[in-house]
C-alpha cells in the first residue's frame, strides 16, 4: 500500500510516489470518500514517514487550509499540480483532476527515464573517448615528439591542430560539466526570479521553445477555462478565478490580459489572438466555440489535441537526441584514430 512509498521527510519527493498519489487519492473522491477518508484510508499507519505526513495533512484540514494549499506546502506537488487542484476547487471535478494530475506526473516520470535511458550508453561513450584522449596525449604522443626529434623532423601544421584540439577538450569538456553541476541547483533555487514573465515572453521568440511554451500555455489555460464555463461559470468569472491564483505567474498574466480587454468591450477570441503565449489558431478555436454555443467543449478538445502534440513532438526530439551524441562520438574515434596514424604516415614518408 502506500505505506511502502517514499515519504521520509513528511512529504513525497519522487514523482512517480507524487502520482501514485495523486491517482489513488483522485479514485477515491470518484468513489464517494471524502479528502480525509481518503488520506486516512492511503497513508496506513505502521511507518514513521507517512503517520508524519498524514499528521500535517490532519493539521492543515483542521486549520480550514484549501487543498491546493496542502499539496503545495504538505506534499510539496509541482506548481502546475498544484493550480489544477485550484481550479478544481471552483469547479468541482476534484477526482477527475487528481487522477489526470497523477496521470501526468507518471507520463513524465515516464518520459524522464526513457531520456536517461537514451543518453547513458553514448555519454558512456564520450566519457571513455576523453579517457582515450587523456592518455594519448601523456603516454603515446611524449614518445611521437621524442621520435620526431631524434629524426629532426617536424609536425606538420595538421597534425599541431589536431594535438591541441585533443589536448585542450577533455578541459573544456569537464568545465562545462562543472559549471552545468553549479548551475543547476543555482536554477532551481532561483527559477522563479529567472523565470519571470517577461522571460517566458521572450523565449518565444526562438523556434523550438516557442513550440513547447506556447502550446503548454494553450493546453493548460483551454483545459482550465472549458472545466470552469462547463460548471456554470462565466467567462469574466472564469478569468478572476484564474487572476487569482499565485502557483502559475504566466496563467495570471495572461487573465489580467484578457479582462483589460474585455473590459474595452473586445471580443474574448480578439484578446486571445493578441497574447504570444498563445498558439495563433486558439483565437479561431474560441471564435469558433463562441459561435456555435460550445466554447467549453472545443476548448476541452482542443486541449487534448495540444497535449498530443506536445507528447509527439518530444518523442520526436528523443529520436534525434541518440543518433546526434553517436554523430559526435564518431568524430571523436575519427580524431582519435588521426592522432594515432598520421605521426606513423608521416615518419614513414621522411625514411
Amino acid at each position: 500500500m502506500f505505506q511502502k512509498l517514499s515519504s521520509g521527510n513528511g512529504f513525497m519527493k519522487k514523482t512517480d510516489d507524487q502520482g501514485k498519489f495523486l491517482k489513488r487519492t483522485g479514485d477515491l473522491l470518484v468513489k464517494g470518500y471524502t479528502f480525509s477518508e481518503a488520506i486516512d484510508f492511503l497513508l496506513v499507519p505502521g511507518r514513521h514517514g507517512p503517520k508524519k505526513l498524514k499528521e500535517r495533512i490532519t493539521q492543515s484540514l483542521q486549520k480550514g487550509e484549501s487543498l491546493s494549499s496542502i499539496f503545495d506546502r504538505q506534499l510539496k506537488m509541482p506548481k502546475q499540480v498544484s493550480a489544477q487542484i485550484y481550479f478544481a476547487e471552483h469547479h468541482g471535478q476534484m477526482g477527475t483532476t487528481l487522477i489526470e494530475a497523477g496521470n501526468y506526473l507518471l507520463k513524465k516520470n515516464e518520459e524522464k527515464q526513457k531520456f536517461l535511458r537514451v543518453i547513458q550508453y553514448p555519454v558512456f561513450l564520450v566519457l571513455a573517448a576523453i579517457m582515450l584522449m587523456v592518455l594519448l596525449h601523456r603516454i603515446l604522443f611524449p614518445r611521437f615528439q621524442a621520435l620526431y626529434s631524434t629524426l629532426g623532423s617536424d609536425q606538420s601544421d595538421s597534425m599541431n591542430i589536431l594535438l591541441r584540439f585533443i589536448e585542450s577538450f577533455p578541459t573544456y569538456f569537464f568545465a562545462f560539466i562543472l559549471i552545468l553541476v553549479i548551475s543547476t541547483p543555482f536554477l532551481y533555487f532561483f527559477k522563479n526570479k529567472l523565470f519571470q514573465v517577461r522571460h517566458i515572453v521572450f523565449l518565444t521568440k526562438f523556434p523550438l521553445l516557442s513550440f513547447f511554451i506556447k502550446q503548454g500555455h494553450t493546453h493548460f489555460f483551454a483545459r482550465e477555462l472549458s472545466f470552469l464555463l462547463k460548471n456554470g461559470v462565466s467567462i469574466t468569472e472564469s478569468l478572476t478565478i484564474i487572476e487569482k491564483q499565485s502557483y502559475r505567474p504566466a496563467l495570471q498574466y495572461i487573465s489580467k490580459r484578457l479582462l483589460k480587454g474585455l473590459k474595452e468591450g473586445r471580443q474574448l477570441h480578439d484578446c486571445t489572438a493578441e497574447l504570444s503565449l498563445f498558439q495563433e489558431e486558439f483565437s479561431y478555436v474560441v471564435a469558433h466555440g463562441q459561435k456555435n454555443g460550445k466554447l467549453a467543449d472545443e476548448l476541452k478538445l482542443y486541449s487534448d489535441i495540444c497535449f498530443g502534440e506536445l507528447e509527439e513532438k518530444g518523442n520526436q526530439l528523443l529520436k534525434y537526441i541518440q543518433p546526434t551524441i553517436f554523430a559526435f562520438v564518431g568524430l571523436f574515434i575519427m580524431a582519435i584514430y588521426f592522432s594515432i596514424m598520421m605521426p606513423l604516415f608521416q615518419m614513414m614518408q621522411g625514411i
